[in-house]
């Protein structure tokens, strides 16, 4: 009998073992599916957002004019007025209601569009979406879907 549990002991020890290397040798494979890298994480365009976003969420921001008010603070690098999308008469091509009212500013040599949106929380008076933008001359999430 003592010989038979002393066989039941290295046959279980030998299958946690067994068990624990093929654990590793999981952790240690590249996964499979690899997160794609996008041209906003590989930029400088996440400093640009702080800036704004410290001029922004300041408690001396205006109740309009926003976009004037952030070209004029910010020193470097030099956003402009994005173009005005004759479909919705806004500068955005969404007609979903959170870009109903907006303006949005641009910048050329490093792809940068920032969009500023009246804020519906008492905390702060507006919301900015940012992205990196690729071929169309607005932020992929601004398509209607």
């Amino acid at each position: 009998m003592t010989y038979l549990y002393a066989g039941l002991g290295i046959a279980m020890l030998s299958g946690i073992a067994a068990m624990m290397q093929v654990g590793n040798n999981i952790n240690n494979l590249i996964p499979i599916s690899v997160l794609k890298l996008d041209n906003y994480s590989n930029s400088s365009l996440a400093g640009h957002d702080r800036q704004i976003m410290k001029i922004l969420y300041s408690q001396t921001v205006p109740d309009n004019d926003i976009c004037s008010y952030l070209k004029n603070r910010i020193s470097s690098p030099v956003y402009e007025d994005s173009e005005t999308f004759v479909s919705t008469g806004t500068q955005s091509p969404s007609t979903h209601k959170i870009f109903s009212e907006n303006c949005a500013l641009l910048n050329k040599s490093n792809k940068h569009r920032v969009v500023i949106t009246n804020s519906s929380n008492h905390t702060y008076k507006y919301k900015m979406f940012s992205c990196y933008i690729e071929s169309e001359p607005f932020c992929s999430f601004e398509i209607n879907k």
